[in-house]
């Protein structure tokens, strides 16, 4: 994760984080509620408190997520909260549509248990649950009551919950339509149209945002790029099907030994096309990996050029079987931050597999015909 981002807890072994940009939304509460004068600290507390039950609803609808997905077998890697939500990054798409189907409903469903939840510690304190609009318009005098709280908090969840389950993939309600759709359809065609509706809903946002919410705008924003992502995304597993890493295996591999220096490093680097080293022990064994950035960070930090690599290279090594299904590789590519993969077999080394060999296998074999074209 960024350095700017925040992590404020872990659950079930789950990260979570809250993004920079969340703290933008904190100002522009804390700018917005000045213009009520002598009132502008009870609002500013009103909102923070309101502000904070919903930032718990969200994190608790997003592990609704997470540990239905867990259940299926589906691990998570974090929850990200960001100015207009949250995000449960989980590590694979699941393999059958009612399990999208069943991790997309979780989020929203805890919604509505929590607005039960509230509404019952509500009867239990002799108050009606009742979303009056009087209790839900805040006048600027003194601290609302718990009561007043609750409801906000519940109907706040209620239009979180409504609010997801449009379908405007890839929020809930999107994936709910995807799954639905991929029960008759590829899953490739459903990813298409789930994607092309989301978009629509993003323009909606939009411009609805320009004239009413601005909000609605980065709203709009976020779906119409997460829609194309999730597409591009889904089109290239599509395309690695079948396929396994010894399809896209890199034979002839850059290599340096861990005892040469950074200044050797730096000379292979601008005298090849390549970006990245696979560093080896002086008996010829995987030792680490030497990357472009890497190798710059080294000098940022003050390196001599006469530092040995041993000194400066990523000892942690990835390595893969040559029967590792293409994309499942790919997706460790980009989890794990590396900028290869070792492939061997037993103790032999066959080769590495990187995001650019994979991307150039792809589209040979599109050029060939022997993949569908995107």
């Amino acid at each position: 994760m960024s350095r700017f981002t925040l992590r404020i807890a872990t659950v079930a072994g789950i990260p979570i984080y809250l993004h920079w940009s969340f703290w933008l939304l904190i100002l522009w509460v804390l700018i917005s509620s000045f213009s009520f004068g002598a009132n502008a600290v009870s609002l500013i507390l009103w909102r923070l408190s309101l502000m904070g039950g919903l930032v718990v609803s969200v994190i608790l609808h997003e592990l609704g997520h997470a540990l239905t997905a867990k259940a299926l077998g589906i691990p998570t890697r974090d929850i990200t909260m960001y100015p207009f939500g949250g995000v449960a990054s989980v590590s694979r798409i699941p393999d059958k549509p009612l399990q999208e189907l069943a991790i997309a409903l979780a989020g929203p469903l805890v919604n509505f248990l929590l607005i039960g939840v509230f509404s019952v510690v509500l009867i239990l304190a002799g108050e009606s649950p009742e979303w009056a609009p009087d209790v839900l318009i805040y006048e600027g005098e003194g601290m609302p009551s718990l009561k007043a709280w609750l409801i906000s908090l519940s109907f706040l969840n209620g239009i979180l919950a409504i609010f997801n389950l449009l379908p405007a993939f890839p929020m809930d309600g999107g994936r709910v339509l995807r799954a639905l759709l991929a029960v008759k359809l590829p899953y490739i065609q459903a990813t298409r149209i789930a994607a092309l509706i989301g978009q629509g809903f993003a323009v909606i946002f939009i411009l609805i945002g320009i004239y009413q919410n601005p909000f609605l705008i980065l709203i709009g924003f976020f779906v119409f790029v997460a829609a194309a992502q999730e597409r591009e995304h889904t089109e290239q597993r599509t395309a690695m099907q079948g396929l396994t890493v010894a399809h896209a295996l890199l034979r002839e591999v850059p290599t340096l030994y861990a005892t040469q220096a950074l200044d050797d490093a730096i000379r292979s680097l601008l005298n090849s096309q390549a970006r990245s080293f696979l560093i080896i022990d002086p008996l010829g064994l995987p030792a680490g990996s030497l990357s472009r950035e890497q190798i710059i960070e080294a000098l940022n930090e003050g390196r001599s050029r006469q530092s040995p690599l041993a000194q400066v290279m990523d000892t942690e090594l990835l390595i893969v079987p040559p029967t590792m299904p293409l994309h499942e590789a790919f997706q460790m590519l980009n989890e794990k931050h590396k900028p290869f993969l070792v492939v061997a077999e037993g103790s032999k080394v066959l080769g590495i597999i990187d995001a650019e060999n994979i991307a150039e296998y792809l589209l040979i074999r599109q050029a060939e015909g022997m993949a569908p074209r995107l």
